[in-house]
């Protein structure tokens, strides 16, 4: 019953989200300095891998050091059978003022 509790809280409290992040050179202040700046989509991927790798072009794209896939859905299948997804992701950035300031 516990465990039931504490599931059902879970659902209600607010989770810290940890991005993908691309940048692997990044410092200890850096890192506690992320935020989230904006929102970018794909509606063409067959597959995680390649939702993975344009989500990575788009964030490098856009001087961001990481993602978060917030929302992915299947669509009926392309001309070759495949599915095609569509995702949205939230893009983060380093906080200038703490990084550099």
């Amino acid at each position: 019953m516990k465990q039931l509790i504490n599931d059902v809280i879970s659902i209600f409290t607010p989770q810290s989200v940890k991005p993908v992040l691309i940048r692997g050179d990044l410092t200890h202040r850096e890192l506690s300095s992320i935020h989230p700046v904006g929102f970018t989509s794909v509606s063409w991927a067959t597959s995680m891998e390649e939702l993975n790798d344009a989500f990575v072009q788009k964030a490098l794209a856009a001087g961001a050091v990481g993602y978060h896939i917030t929302e992915v859905e299947s669509h009926e299948p392309a001309h070759d059978g495949q599915h095609v997804m569509a995702a949205t992701a939230t893009l983060y950035h380093i906080n200038s003022k703490v990084a550099y300031g």
